[in-house]
């Protein structure tokens, strides 16, 4: 169980995900006699990748879950806590579909009728003063930047504008852009109708000297490559969303599958970026889109493929993934469904679960209190490797769902090695290391991959798991991978 007294959490490197380039197929004879896969590793030291950005895991909510004070604030000590333990800073991204049907409070001018959509909600929200001022307690005690989103579908910049400016004004520096719309291309036919209705947006909440990024759109690549070449110079930063896919498709054997068709997108976004010296981020992100699927999206499957994705996505350049969640309430209401949390459980870890939002990697509410989920520890796992050099590497998984990723940070060597596949453990050879000595070892575990809770992600400190490997003469070492599991290195010089 999640247990903050005993782990010594540090920053760690950023690791770079390997394809397998030479694939054994795994034999009847070894899954019988359940002897591990043998698997190789070799690091390229003398080689160097991406820098990781130490905001690389981050959060995201529905402007919605705002309309409640108490949820946002300082004096919710367990939410701060586990804000602060994930990352010490992350980036908060408020936003999502309610951020386009959230109404000012303070603007006093007549809006027009709100059209609802059949997969959006089905009414306007009210914003109060009263939210920002707690959201930026909530940001000052957790040491978090915020992105905001403002409404673009409403079709009144003037109101945008006047929230933009108040949200700068309350939360201060921890601003650290507005966004204007959220997933246009859901209400908005082309990129050039977009950029129509945007451009006075942006112009306007530009003149107030208030930062944006943008388009944060859904799965549109191209979208953030033209938004680029027309506004990459008055940017924050560049920014999408992605979900594996809808809901209703979500298995565990499709999550812990490698989307290398997205991988590719990402490239191209990054070539774009690179050349305008802009980061760029997945400003909402998760397994699978309306709400995410029950068995899946909040099961041990889905720690591991977080910790993955994230560093996949780390090594190709990425910033930050900020993965959305929230009360299942607040989720739901986005999606244009009337849903009401109900369960009878004496247990208040499934209370809490019934209250959340099935894809969230933090379950709970203000009454109930708050607790990590799965995805929880592998955002936590990939967040260890933050501010690393990530190096280049060659896999030979053996023909394993295994990922291998290696990275310097502060002088030592950080090695990730994640195991998604159901039947396989795995055993890695990793070369490459000479001029390395011993080091801690932590693993990130649970009964089954299917497994809600009971996940174990031990300390890296040698005082609390008593754990540690060494590098040979040759500079190898071994490390044996149990499957449906991962396992984290750091090596020290050696003396």
């Amino acid at each position: 169980m999640f247990d903050p007294s005993r782990r010594k959490l540090i920053k760690a490197a950023a690791l770079l995900p390997l394809a397998s380039s030479v694939a054994r197929i795994a034999t009847a004879t070894d899954l019988l006699s359940g002897a591990p896969v043998q698997a190789t590793f070799a690091v390229q030291p003398e080689q160097r990748g991406r820098l990781v950005s130490d905001t690389l895991a981050g959060l995201s909510y529905e402007t919605l879950q705002l309309t409640d004070p108490a949820f946002f604030s300082a004096d919710n000590h367990a939410l701060v806590q586990l804000f602060r333990q994930l990352n010490p800073q992350g980036v908060l991204r408020i936003g999502g579909n309610t951020s386009d049907y959230t109404v000012w409070s303070e603007y006093r001018e007549k809006l027009p009728i709100q059209h609802v959509r059949k997969d959006g909600p089905q009414r306007t929200y009210v914003l109060h003063p009263e939210s920002l001022h707690a959201l930026a307690g909530f940001l000052r005690a957790t040491g978090w930047k915020l992105v905001f989103g403002v409404n673009l579908k409403i079709g009144v910049s003037a109101m945008a504008v006047q929230l933009a400016q108040a949200v700068q004004r309350i939360v201060g520096d921890a601003l650290l852009a507005v966004q204007i719309g959220n997933e246009a291309n859901n209400f908005e036919p082309n990129y050039d109708a977009f950029d129509a209705v945007w451009t006075p947006y942006a112009r306007a909440i530009r003149a107030t000297g208030i930062p944006i990024a943008g388009p944060d759109t859904g799965a549109n690549t191209d979208w953030v490559i033209d938004y680029e070449k027309q506004y990459g110079a008055e940017n924050v930063f560049l920014s999408r969303h992605y979900y594996r896919d809808g809901a209703p498709n979500g298995s565990i054997p499709n999550l812990l599958a490698a989307d290398t068709d997205f991988y590719a997108e990402v490239e191209q976004i990054m070539s774009a970026a690179d050349a305008a010296h802009l980061p760029f981020r997945l400003s909402e992100a998760n397994s699978y889109y309306s709400g995410g699927r029950d068995g899946v999206s909040n099961v041990f499957a889905s720690a591991l493929w977080g910790a993955d994705f994230m560093l996949a996505l780390a090594q190709r350049g990425v910033a930050g993934i900020n993965f959305h969640g929230g009360t299942l309430a607040s989720v739901e209401a986005s999606l244009g469904h009337g849903v009401e949390a109900t369960t009878n459980a004496a247990d208040l870890s499934a209370r809490r679960d019934a209250v959340t939002s099935r894809y969230s990697a933090i379950a709970g509410d203000v009454e109930l209190g708050f607790q990590p989920r799965p995805l929880y520890y592998g955002m936590l796992l990939a967040q260890q490797f933050a501010g690393a050099q990530m190096l280049p590497g060659m896999l030979n998984a053996g023909g394993a769902n295994l990922t291998a990723y290696a990275a310097l940070r502060d002088g030592a060597m950080q090695i990730a090695l994640i195991n998604k596949d159901a039947t396989r453990d795995v055993s890695i050879a990793i070369s490459g290391l000479k001029g390395f000595g011993t080091g801690p070892l932590m693993r990130l575990t649970a009964p089954s991959l299917d497994s809600r809770h009971g996940i174990v992600l031990e300390g890296i400190d040698d005082a609390v798991t008593g754990r540690s490997i060494c590098v040979d003469a040759q500079g190898i070492c071994q490390v044996v991978v149990p499957r449906a599991s991962a396992a984290w290195v750091r090596l020290h010089r050696s003396v």
